[in-house]
């Protein structure tokens, strides 16, 4: 069995300080960075999940209903940010003192302009109904979304020791990864 902290005060049954505004790895009892388990990632999961779920406290006191609800939504929250490498790194970088998307809308230089020259091609493609260059424009911006993920990867694994620079340049990839996104999801 997995040894964890405690959710709640056993008297109040008001979350910890650890839970409410946690840190979302130390919830989970995992190391901090942008590197983890996956599959160990879920164990935890299912196995905090399980202890909290509010339908096991259904008959149970409001007070202690209300806990199993905050207390699960928080775990449900970290879970999916931790579970997803983006959010994990957005995470990472404004845990770390960097801007979030809101703060520093910025992209790598081109990147705009590069980003509105595919949207006409793939109008283009779909008005001609030309499926080949839709599936090579498909490609293309699949491997920019690759590109761009491994970069965000790298740069998020540096964060602990990570200049403003390291920071900044991680958020224009991570704002960027927004724009590539929006382009496959225009090819749909």
């Amino acid at each position: 069995m997995l040894a964890q902290a405690p959710l709640a005060c056993t008297d109040c049954h008001q979350l910890l300080n650890h839970v409410q505004g946690a840190d979302y790895f130390e919830l989970f009892g995992m190391p901090r960075g942008f590197d983890l388990d996956a599959a160990e990632l879920d164990r935890r999961y299912l196995a905090i999940s399980s202890n909290i779920h509010p339908d096991k406290f259904a008959t149970a006191g409001n007070e202690v209903q209300s806990f199993a609800l905050r207390a699960s939504a928080a775990i449900n929250k970290a879970f999916n940010v931790l579970k997803s490498p983006r959010q994990r790194a957005e995470y990472l970088l404004e845990t770390a003192g960097g801007k979030s998307a809101a703060d520093d809308k910025r992209v790598p230089p081109d990147l705009l302009t590069s980003v509105m020259m595919l949207r006409e091609e793939i109008e283009e493609a779909k008005s001609d109904g030309d499926t080949a260059a839709l599936d090579r424009l498909r490609a293309t911006i699949s491997r920019r979304r690759d590109e761009a993920d491994q970069k965000i990867a790298e740069l998020s694994g540096e964060l602990t020791d990570s200049s403003d620079e390291s920071k900044e340049e991680l958020r224009m990839h991570l704002n960027a990864a927004k724009y590539i996104d929006n382009l496959l999801t225009q090819l749909a």
